[in-house]
């Protein structure tokens, strides 16, 4: 309701609200998800979070994410970095720098890991190197540095999924794709990510690109 009355022109776009369509007119969308990790949520893991993302002109330029259970807030604006605060410190975001196979962590969904991508970890010989996490935690967590990848191939994921934690994790120093390597676009017809979702701290990406591609549906 407040984004609605400040930015009247705007369009809104949110998981629990029927799909205006008239947002494919609008060049401005704000991408919301009011509960982001629903198993997690039920399932009392702690790792659910609220997205608040903005797309301007198809691109993802502006993120907030919330994990109200620990009380972290975290946010980016397409060129000015990211940062997150908790315990009333705030600090800025940077990706990790790792490449090596046997060194990255991979966050994966903790409540609905896909069954392929677990294969093709394991053929990779990195099934050891996936940690599960709920939601878009893991996406902070990567922003954070603390995960070097994160890797999904949830057939719901969709545009409220990514857009909020795309924007943090690029201005942190993150690549953002789908499995085949092309960047996300926003305010689409479809809202699904049939190719999946890859993120990484850049350094690594080309290779849990490598990884994933086995596990991707037929085109």
């Amino acid at each position: 309701k407040r984004l609605a009355e400040a930015f009247p022109d705007d369009a809104l776009l949110t998981e629990e609200t029927p799909d205006d369509r008239a947002r494919l007119g609008k060049r401005r969308v704000w991408i919301i998800d009011p509960l982001d990790g629903t198993r997690d949520f039920v399932a009392r893991t702690g790792d659910f979070c609220v997205h608040i993302g903005l797309a301007v002109e198809e691109e993802a330029v502006l993120g907030v994410v919330f994990q109200p259970t620990v009380g972290s807030l975290a946010w980016a604006v397409r060129g000015g970095g990211a940062f997150e605060e908790h315990d009333g410190q705030t600090r800025q975001l940077k990706a990790s720098s790792l490449s090596a196979a046997g060194q990255i962590r991979i966050g994966v969904s903790r409540l609905n890991l896909d069954e392929g991508l677990g294969k093709c970890l394991a053929a990779a010989g990195m099934a050891d190197r996936a940690v599960r996490l709920g939601a878009s935690v893991k996406h902070i967590a990567l922003a954070r540095g603390d995960l070097d990848a994160v890797l999904n191939l949830s057939q719901s994921e969709q545009e409220w999924d990514t857009c909020a934690p795309e924007v943090i994790m690029r201005e942190a120093g993150c690549t953002v794709t789908n499995g085949d390597g092309v960047a996300f676009r926003y305010n689409q017809p479809d809202l699904f990510r049939p190719r999946g979702s890859a993120a990484s701290n850049g350094h690594c990406h080309k290779l849990v690109l490598r990884v994933m591609a086995p596990c991707l549906p037929v085109p």
